[in-house]
């Protein structure tokens, strides 16, 4: 059942299980989204290490019986980001030119987008509920 928990806690396995491959693996992941032009090993390595911790505030969240408004859109609003900067980088040709890498960076890119509307949708939900009772 697609409830608010379950989808922050899915977006989170999704963020930890990415930081741990971006931190502990940022060349098998550069080499894999682009042959030429690729990212730096710092960028990758960095954005692993942000998400591992994005994905441990989402489980927190995911624990609160009604979590505020101002932190569902915090993390849907992180999500829309995630799909503007993959838009960017993808249009530019910027880091990510290989097949495989295109296909696979909008594959995940539809899914972080999936889980912030999501979030979003269920939040307002559980505004609906609580006023029919």
């Amino acid at each position: 059942m697609f409830t608010l928990s379950n989808v922050m806690k899915a977006n989170a396995v999704s963020c930890i299980g990415f930081g741990i491959v971006l931190f502990f693996l940022p060349e098998v992941v550069i080499n894999f989204l682009s042959t030429s032009n690729q990212a730096p090993k710092v960028v990758i390595s960095v954005l692993g290490f942000a998400l591992f911790f994005n994905g441990l505030h989402l489980i927190w969240a995911s624990f609160k019986l009604m979590p505020s408004k101002l932190l569902v859109l915090y993390f849907s609003v992180g999500d829309f980001i995630w799909i503007i900067s993959t838009s960017y980088l993808l249009l530019t040709g910027l880091w990510i030119t290989t097949s495989k890498g295109i296909a696979v960076t909008l594959i995940v890119s539809l899914m972080v987008g999936f889980f912030g509307l999501l979030q979003m949708i269920k939040r307002k939900e559980m505004d609906n509920s609580y006023e029919l009772a």
